[in-house]
């Protein structure tokens, strides 16, 4: 990790970046994407997150290099910072300082985190994705 990267993480900054709040809704326990609709697709292995409009915490969605769309609580269990997908490997990583490491299931793979993340279920159709909350 260089110098910057050191800062990045000691500030909890990660790369993945929200989604346009004109781009999804919530719908009771529900949160509907309008892939669809979103300028450029989602790259394979690329994330976003949806943030406000009532949610309880922030989402994450990742799209996996096989192609498809899984959803998590975007707050890691050590220190409630968020995560971002590390590139060219099925995992996610806490943007923060001890960098807890979790598989595409949500299970601890390495680092502080006690507890595995909290995945939700997805249903794709129709250009959505909608996430139970």
């Amino acid at each position: 990790m260089g110098i910057v990267g050191l800062f990045r993480a000691i500030r909890g900054v990660c790369e993945t970046r929200p989604l346009g709040s004109d781009m999804w809704s919530l719908e009771g326990n529900k949160a509907r994407v309008r892939l669809s609709a979103m300028p450029q697709p989602l790259p394979k292995g690329g994330a976003v997150y949806l943030e406000g409009k009532g949610l309880e915490q922030p989402v994450l969605i990742v799209r996996t290099e096989d192609d498809r769309y899984l959803a998590f609580s975007n707050r890691c269990t050590h220190g409630g910072r968020k995560l971002d997908p590390v590139p060219g490997e099925p995992v996610l990583r806490c943007c923060s300082i001890g960098h807890s490491t979790f598989d595409l299931e949500g299970n601890l793979l390495s680092g502080p985190a006690k507890e595995p993340l909290h995945r939700y279920e997805v249903a794709a159709g129709d250009g959505d994705i909608v996430i139970s909350l």
